[in-house]
């Protein structure tokens, strides 16, 4: 029910950080690499240490800097504020104009626990817990407080643009950096991000979800300020699909040729950018590298792949990139121990670029750089045979779609310039098949191709599905038995529903691993489910199972 509101909310509306001006956006970017000069400099340091620890209680009152987002680029404003709520990790501000008249005692009582004490997905923490054990550390770079400084106040609108919240570089520097780099600029000196009360409701549960999306670029600009803007984007939206109310998925979906790491300012760069993150964190992350992403200095790709590569994965980002855009399109959990299937995300259906229902045909179309594109071929009597040629090199997949879920059976190609294969798919046990033309480069691809019905001796390079067995599935307790057909040692990653950690297995020369119910503490994991991925030498391979008490 609270996800289908916040389809409804959030399509009424357009946020700061959905489809947000495009110069506010540049300028939000400029700023967060200009302050990069100061992050941690010796200067910084020695204000931190020469201030009291501050301790703000319910009634103090203070004068914020804030921008005027009624203009573009926005100007400057000042507001006072009085200290609503006080919690473990954060202090809770209103605006005074705003007080009694957009905001009270009851949207501050239904927010703050949100903050400190819950999200929508978990009893374990707020969002500000979650942020800071998913992301990584608030930075606290002048003002020597740990605690988050939440501001409501009237963000406003810009030709139609209503803003839910924002997060401001300028207040990692101090009140004369900030102006050295921006004679009209200004800082409040503390870590702190701001959220609307107006035009906007405070309290619907799509902006109550933005407040973890607003903290992660706070935490993410003290992990490496110059990151690339749909990294960043991207795990910040990944910050809302964990706290529990993700963004709908519109848009993307419609037109899924929208390269990954080109940034418009579309509702649909956010939709992209999570699915991406939520697929890599679902299936990557070993409960750390998410965090080492946020925190690697290297942008983009390259802070991909060297934290890839410091856990110990062998599999380059252009294949997590193609099994990507396969899950978009089969997002099934059945084959391949869900490897191309989403646990916490339910996606609806993307578009295909051509769609041949009889034979003989032809297609073509042109792919840009780190996206995809889908032709689907409804299946006869005779498996279907296809030559492609390409403008460069570009990797095909192509997924048999069974009529039974677990018969579905995937191929990988790599085409240079030219590339022909038969199928293996007919009417008895496949529905259809479907190409994706996933190109992991950053030019675009144009490509031509024929499909015809007639048998070839050519053989499809499948993908034999890899299994493993856990028994007894489910488990209650004593010794549950691992067995993954491997000549060698496998490492094997036990997480909970939320993606942490739980415990780490290798299995022997055999193959097998025994676990005995227990957490990294020792302590043994409570009732519900949780997913064993084993990284075999042809990729992971993920099995869920469950836990009763």
């Amino acid at each position: 029910m609270r996800y289908i509101l916040s389809i409804t909310i959030l399509l009424m509306t357009v946020s700061i950080y959905a489809t947000m001006n495009s110069d506010f956006e540049s300028f939000r970017r400029d700023l967060s690499m200009q302050t990069a000069q100061w992050k941690d400099s010796a200067h910084h340091q020695a204000i931190r240490e020469s201030r009291d620890t501050r301790d703000y209680e319910v009634g103090d009152t203070r004068t914020f800097w804030r921008w005027n987002l009624s203009v573009m680029p926005p100007s400057w404003i000042q507001s006072e504020a009085t200290c609503r709520a006080v919690g473990e990790h954060c202090y809770l501000f209103v605006a005074d104009d705003q007080w009694g008249v957009h905001m009270d005692q009851d949207d501050v009582d239904t927010v703050m626990p949100y903050l400190e004490e819950h999200t929508m997905n978990s009893e374990l923490y707020g969002a500000v817990e979650m942020d800071i054990d998913l992301f990584g550390p608030l930075p606290d770079e002048l003002d020597n407080d740990p605690k988050l400084i939440v501001f409501y106040s009237a963000l406003g609108q810009f030709n139609g643009s209503q803003f839910d919240g924002y997060f401001s570089p300028y207040n990692q520097v101090t009140e004369a950096e900030a102006q050295q780099m921006n004679p009209s600029g200004h800082s409040n000196e503390c870590e702190m991000i701001y959220m609307t009360c107006y035009p906007l409701d405070p309290v619907d549960p799509i902006r109550i979800s933005v407040l973890s999306h607003e903290l992660q670029h706070l935490i993410h600009w003290g992990g490496d300020p110059n990151e690339d803007t749909w990294v960043d984007e991207g795990c910040a939206e990944l910050a809302m699909v964990w706290f529990g109310m993700p963004d709908p998925i519109t848009g993307f979906n419609t037109n899924p040729d929208n390269s990954l790491i080109e940034w418009d300012q579309q509702f649909a760069d956010y939709v992209k950018v999570m699915l991406f993150f939520t697929y890599f964190a679902e299936h990557y992350d070993d409960g750390s590298i998410i965090p080492d992403i946020v925190a690697n200095p290297a942008n983009g790709i390259n802070g991909i792949s060297a934290e890839l590569l410091a856990h110990d994965y062998t599999i380059p980002f252009e294949s997590i990139f193609l099994g990507w855009t396969i899950a978009n399109y089969l997002n099934d959990p059945v084959p391949y121990e869900g490897l191309y299937g989403y646990e916490l995300l339910d996606l609806p259906s993307f578009h295909t670029q051509n769609l041949h229902t009889t034979l003989p045909d032809d297609g073509s179309g042109t792919v840009s750089g780190w996206a995809a594109e889908y032709t689907k071929v409804v299946t006869g009597n005779v498996p279907p045979t296809f030559n492609i040629t390409t403008t460069s090199s570009i990797l095909i997949a192509e997924i048999r779609i069974g009529i039974d879920p677990a018969a579905t059976q995937l191929g990988i190609w790599t085409c240079e310039d030219e590339l022909s294969f038969t199928s293996q798919a007919t009417s008895d046990e496949f529905s259809s098949v479907i190409l994706v033309f996933s190109n992991a480069g950053n030019t675009s691809v144009s490509y031509e191709y024929t499909v015809e019905a007639q048998n070839s001796v050519d053989e499809p390079q499948t993908i034999e599905p890899i299994t493993f067995n856990l028994a007894p599935n489910p488990y209650r307790s004593g010794n549950l038995s691992l067995s993954i057909p491997s000549s060698k040692p496998v490492p094997v990653s036990i997480f909970n529903v939320r993606g942490q950690i739980v415990r780490q297995l290798r299995t022997n020369d055999q193959g097998v691993a025994q676990w005995d119910g227990r957490d990294l503490d020792g302590k043994q994991v409570a009732e519900g489910v949780y997913l064993f991925k084993a990284d075999t030498q042809t990729g992971p391979v993920v099995k869920k199972m469950t836990v009763i008490r």
